[in-house]
């Protein structure tokens, strides 16, 4: 279909291009508790979730019903039989997000699920392709008789005082003696391990089970073994290192803290059990316990932060293998159980994605080289050498060099990261899988011959790896900020939300993740990844009803809790809300974020709060808003933000008050901060500015004047920031919110200090905590010179929240309601960029926007997933509601 639309006297072309094919509505890409055919979950009424796929668009591709199907096996399945649940037809548009309604699911069930769904003519689609899920152990019985085992060892502290265990090995022989209908492991431990059966390593996962507060929970993983036992005899191996658990955490040794180490116990621990279902229908289990055996191996010392200690001389074939002789193995130790409760791994774990070759290799010194990798990441390294037995090679960690090309590594501060490897006779290979760290580059020695591109492989790891967004437009500068950021998150996306994976610290500052928690979901899908950091910054709320600066917790600071970083309790539920159509994790969340306003409440005068301690607008490079400007917006925000999520929950009185606080503090603040002509008092500076701005604390009528007075100020500082991590990421939003995208585009393209530009042009792979963390003209200092190198972090996603404007904003991709069932399509294009292309996988679809400026006319792509309808704005025209389809449009460009 196509139609011409004139309207005044600008010539406005519109094209909708809509496929018309004879082929039903279809649902693809199932999903349960928003993961792919998870193994072992433990909720009792798990969310199920579809895309759909539309080959005629417009109201047809609007779903009116589905039916979903659950069967305890395939044969059922696919004979249409739902005997644990059929849920009928049910009228209703949800894909996502739908509670699982049927028979009680027991521990270790397997669910096979299908859905069908009935488009806008009511015409019923074919059945899906099958997906499945399974249960995990749901009660502690469950697991009976296994008990938690591990090896003791005494380990002196070095020369430098560091104490660093070697990993501890267990192993078990079992004997299969007739057909298997099924064989599934349940494993956790007290520090992170890997399970091995039959000589081969388990799955692909790295530091399971992840960091909890084990002293509230620990988690477990779930693996189907079915293909991998033999016929007659089997061996269960595990490997247990320290982990979260028992090793180096943060800044304890830099901070001078009580310790350093052990915040959680001293001896790691396994705990395994593993189920074997016949095809006779008789069953057995094999579970951790005394007469497994156990010992040291070749893991001489395994710390997240200090690195891995390997010497293959040590190691012993086939000890995860039948037939081992192993009488030198000791009895396992059976541990104390943990404080914490057993619950299964509520998101993926820790993967590996993509491996790098080095793009070149550098002599140092007699007998050592770096690898360059060619960008900034996290992960570990795969080692190819030869050589004689006894030989050691050592490998040390960088993200940057210095002038003379030698390793910088000021910046780890006490994190030694450094692996050591020592040769038994031969050809050979070795990867460190119980450490890892953030680099660039590696500098090896000891190696006694000439390395090439073949030697040393980079491992990316992340739990960051299904990707939503795609993004590409027509300035390369901007291209690599998008690669920065991808690569930035994914390095930092890992367990948890860490501020950085190269330093003593790893730690998920709240303010660093309440600012990127936007940008993080249109670059992959979250969900499950931000749900389980919730649960780490619920476990470590304090008593009085703060959130503290980091979570885990597993040690206080003296800054328990921080305006702008506390916030995240509220912001990153929200945030999950909006985007994902997350009710449940509201709910979860809303004891919590209810004491935490009460706090907020309880330490106000005249509905403002006093100067609170904070970090402040983090590394802002000029004058920026007092601690309590800061304090006071971010508790309006959170009020209103607080009102909104209890009226979706249906706590309409606290919604009701939690409106009235935030009118409340919204007149306090004006009081005490907003002149009559829109200026800050004590507090006119950009940051200030555009959280006022942002947050809706200006009255109507003064808040254009605040924002031209946020514009002027950035035109008289030559088109650059004065900021830090609270405020950047506000002044786009605001500049573009108040009609300033020419400006928005200015600091975006900025070439200079500070900037993103200024650090790419400075040789940046990754987002830098500091914008002029290195520069070519002065190094490690800074412009000023008196940048600490030793806080100075080059992989920090904190100011690559830009990413929430370039989808938001620059491309216009926008839900008006929670779960981008009404998405909004709003581009903002900019002639200097001269084009942009992107998209986004919405829990609803994907979602296209594209633009391209020309001479005369500008061009405007989208494609809108079915399901879903779309308000089109358009600069100049009024807004259009769009049926899901691809359109194009054409708008005639006009003199500014």
């Amino acid at each position: 279909m196509i139609a011409k639309i004139f309207s005044g006297c600008n010539l406005f072309l519109f094209l909708c291009v809509m496929t018309a094919q004879a082929a039903s509505l279809s649902p693809e890409y199932l999903r349960c508790e928003s993961r792919l055919a998870p193994e072992g979950i433990g909720e009792c009424r798990p969310r199920l979730s579809w895309e759909l796929r539309a080959s005629e668009n417009g109201p047809k591709s609007m779903q009116q019903a589905y039916r979903i199907l659950v069967a305890s096996s395939p044969e059922l399945l696919d004979r249409e039989v739902g005997d644990l649940w059929d849920s009928g037809k049910v009228a209703s548009g949800a894909t996502f997000g739908i509670p699982y309604e049927g028979r009680s699911l027991q521990s270790r069930q397997e669910c096979y699920w299908k859905v069908c769904i009935w488009d806008g003519n009511g015409e019923c689609s074919d059945w899906s392709a099958p997906a499945r899920w399974s249960m995990g152990l749901q009660t502690y019985q469950d697991w009976a008789p296994a008990r938690w085992i591990t090896h003791r060892v005494e380990t002196p502290a070095d020369s430098i005082g560091l104490v660093l265990p070697p990993a501890r090995y267990f192993r078990r022989d079992f004997v299969i003696d007739k057909p298997v209908r099924r064989v599934v492991a349940y494993a956790s431990a007290k520090g992170v391990y890997e399970l091995h059966l039959n000589g081969q390593r388990i799955g692909a996962d790295y530091f399971t089970p992840g960091w909890s507060d084990y002293r509230k929970r620990i988690y477990y993983n779930t693996y189907d073994l079915t293909d991998r036992v033999l016929n007659g005899e089997n061996t269960i191996g595990a490997i247990v290192a320290d982990g979260w658990y028992a090793g180096y955490v943060g800044f304890g040794i830099l901070e001078h803290l009580e310790r350093s180490r052990e915040f959680y116990g001293v001896d790691p621990a396994l705990l395994c059990r593993i189920e074997i279902e016949y095809v006779d229908g008789s069953s057995t289990a094999l579970a951790s316990g005394p007469d497994w055996k156990a010992a040291e191996g070749p893991i001489r010392q395994a710390d997240l932060l200090m690195g891995e200690v390997y010497d293959a001389r040590l190691e012993q074939p086939g000890w995860d293998s039948p037939g081992f002789e192993a009488k030198s193995w000791a009895p396992a130790s059976v541990a104390m159980n943990p404080d914490g409760a057993l619950m299964a791994a509520p998101t993926d774990p820790v993967r590996e994605i993509e491996r790098l070759t080095p793009v070149s290799i550098q002599r140092t010194g007699p007998d050592a080289w770096i690898f360059d990798l060619g960008r900034n990441f996290a992960g570990t390294v795969a080692l190819q050498v030869h050589g004689e037995a006894g030989r050691t090679v050592k490998l040390r960690y960088g993200e940057m060099l210095n002038a003379d090309g030698s390793l910088m590594t000021e910046n780890l501060r006490y994190a030694r990261a450094t692996d050591y490897y020592t040769l038994r006779n031969g050809s050979q290979s070795w990867m460190p899988r119980m450490t890892y760290h953030g680099f660039r580059y590696v500098e090896l020695s000891g190696l006694g011959y000439e390395p090439d591109e073949r030697t040393l492989t980079g491992i990316v790891l992340t739990s960051s790896f299904q990707e939503a967004g795609q993004f590409s437009c027509g300035n390369e500068l901007v291209n690599r900020l998008w690669a920065n950021i991808s690569t930035t998150q994914r390095a930092n996306f890992f367990e948890i939300p860490t501020d950085c994976p190269q330093r003593d610290e790893r730690l998920g500052w709240t303010g660093d993740i309440q600012i990127y928690a936007r940008s993080s979901t249109y670059h992959s899908d979250v969900q499950s990844f931000l749900s389980k950091w919730l649960v780490d910054l619920d476990d470590a709320q304090r008593s009085y009803g703060a959130y503290p600066s980091y979570a885990p917790y597993p040690y206080a600071i003296a800054m328990e809790y921080a305006p702008g970083w506390m916030d995240a309790g509220v912001i990153v539920p929200w945030t999950l809300w909006q985007v994902y159509g997350d009710c449940r994790i509201l709910r979860r969340m809303y004891p919590g974020m209810k004491h935490f306003l009460s706090f907020y409440e309880q330490s106000a005068s005249e509905d403002l709060q006093p100067p609170i301690p904070t970090f402040g607008d983090w590394l802002a490079v000029g004058k920026t808003a007092s601690d309590d400007f800061i304090a006071n917006a971010y508790y309006a925000y959170d009020a209103d933000l607080m009102s909104q999520m209890a009226g979706a929950l249906g706590a309409r009185q606290d919604s009701v008050h939690y409106a009235s606080l935030a009118a409340r503090i919204r007149n306090a603040f004006a009081k005490r901060y907003i002149a009559p002509d829109g200026t800050l008092r004590g507090n006119d500076c950009q940051t200030a500015y555009a959280l006022a701005l942002y947050f809706g604390l200006y009255p109507t009528a003064l808040a254009q004047a605040a924002a031209d007075r946020l514009a002027d100020m950035i035109v008289r500082n030559g088109g650059r920031f004065t900021t830090g991590f609270l405020g950047t990421k506000h002044v786009m939003m605001v500049l573009s919110q108040y009609g300033y995208d020419e400006l928005a585009y200015g600091l975006l393209l900025q070439p200079d200090y500070p900037g993103w530009g200024y650090s790419i042009l400075n040789g940046a792979t990754s987002i830098w905590e500091r914008w002029d963390s290195y520069t070519r003209e002065y190094g490690f200092g800074g412009r000023s010179g008196e940048n600490n190198a030793r806080m100075n972090s080059f992989s920090h996603y904190a100011f690559g929240s830009v990413a929430e404007w370039l989808f938001r904003y620059a491309l216009g991709i926008e839900t008006a309601s929670p779960g981008f069932r009404h998405i909004v399509l709003a581009p903002h294009p900019d002639s200097r960029i001269g084009w942009m292309k992107g998209s986004y996988r919405s829990i609803c679809g994907t979602i296209e926007s594209e633009w391209r400026v020309g001479r005369q006319k500008t061009v405007y792509r989208f494609r809108i997933p079915p399901n879903t309808r779309a308000t089109l704005r358009l600069p100049g025209q009024k807004p259009q509601l769009l049926w899901p389809g691809e359109y194009e449009f054409e708008l005639k460009n006009t003199k500014s």
